[in-house]
């Protein structure tokens, strides 16, 4: 593809997250969504008309009827696997939300469909294009903050019932709250740390309530850094979402927390100094609606054949740390094996 050209995009699932990716494509001149499918033809229909587009019943209603090149899949966790394979095979290019899948079975079929159809695939871990993990990364590429030792990580909201017959809750479809939102900060602890190679994982959850739960991992990594993850599903309706971290280095830290009001801030500490670096001053190019940019950034490498900054690699390893964490737990002792890699 040339750089002049205009991706050609359809949306396969018009709950949440996919209203989300189709407002991201909205503004981008260099991306054209053209239909959406979605079992559900309210839905479809809904979003169909606010941006235009055309809607089909089933995804292979959608392939066989549209010329496209790319195709957003945005369904629940255990479909991921029936639309890739099917997208590979017509020739599109995929953009996936996360987690990949909740097995690596499916995550490695998906990868030797793409493999085979010869089209690039990127899972979509939006925390890598929020401005906050951005800072972190680059003091840790610039060499600011030296060797890092530690990463904390905290992500909580209420129960979520805003999914399709509450798949989310249903672990058997979404993996639990560790492979749904604590995938974040495990996706974001791995690009900061690299490989772990020690799993320890703990739940709880509330009676009555087999779905959500409150969750602490900890993972030790190769170079000897450490981190400690928690998330939760279990906080009461009137609790906001709430994210923030703290990466520690030789020579420094950097914290982020979400603001209850307020812009977003990220500090920097090195020495004597603390550093403010308030909303206007993050990154310029991500200063605005990570999705968009996530979005942008998919289109932009379809055009120019430049890397994802995801790769389906890196999505694997943090659903194989998540079932590494998953296994832990189940066995209920701390000495979890001592490996995982990316290699299939």
């Amino acid at each position: 593809m040339s750089k002049g050209e205009v991706i050609r995009i359809g949306i396969a699932g018009a709950g949440f997250i996919g209203a989300i990716h189709a407002a991201g494509y909205a503004h981008n001149p260099r991306a054209r969504l053209t239909a959406v499918a979605d079992i559900r033809p309210e839905k479809a229909g809904a979003l169909a008309a606010q941006y235009g587009l055309k809607s089909y019943p089933t995804l292979d209603a959608m392939l066989a009827a549209e010329k496209l090149d790319a195709i957003d899949i945005c369904l629940p966790s255990s479909c991921h696997r029936e639309a890739v394979v099917k997208a590979a095979a017509a020739g599109l290019h995929i953009l996936v939300e996360k987690p990949f899948a909740i097995t690596l079975e499916d995550i490695d079929a998906m990868i030797a469909a793409v493999e085979a159809g010869g089209v690039r695939l990127m899972v979509a871990h939006v925390c890598r294009f929020m401005p906050e993990y951005m800072v972190a990364k680059s003091l840790l590429a610039e060499g600011k903050l030296g060797r890092p030792l530690f990463f904390g990580a905290w992500r909580e909201s209420a129960t979520p019932g805003w999914s399709w017959n509450n798949w989310l809750l249903d672990r058997r479809q979404s993996g639990g709250t560790i492979m749904d939102l604590q995938i974040h900060d495990i996706d974001l602890s791995n690009w900061l740390l690299g490989e772990p190679v020690s799993f320890y994982m703990q739940e709880v959850m509330a009676p009555g309530r087999p779905g959500p739960a409150h969750v602490v991992s900890n993972l030790i990594y190769t170079n000897g850094a450490m981190a400690s993850l928690e998330a939760g599903h279990l906080m009461p309706p009137s609790y906001p979402f709430t994210t923030g971290y703290r990466l520690v280095g030789e020579e420094g830290a950097v914290e982020f927390m979400s603001p209850r009001a307020g812009e977003k801030q990220v500090l920097v500490y090195r020495g004597d100094e603390v550093t403010t670096i308030d909303g206007n001053r993050l990154p310029a190019v991500l200063a605005g609606d990570p999705y968009a940019e996530e979005l942008a950034h998919f289109v932009d490498c379809l055009l120019t054949g430049a890397p994802f900054r995801v790769t389906p690699m890196e999505a694997r390893l943090a659903v194989a740390t998540v079932l590494k964490l998953v296994a832990s737990f189940t066995r209920g002792n701390l000495d979890a094996p001592a490996t995982v890699t990316g290699e299939r």
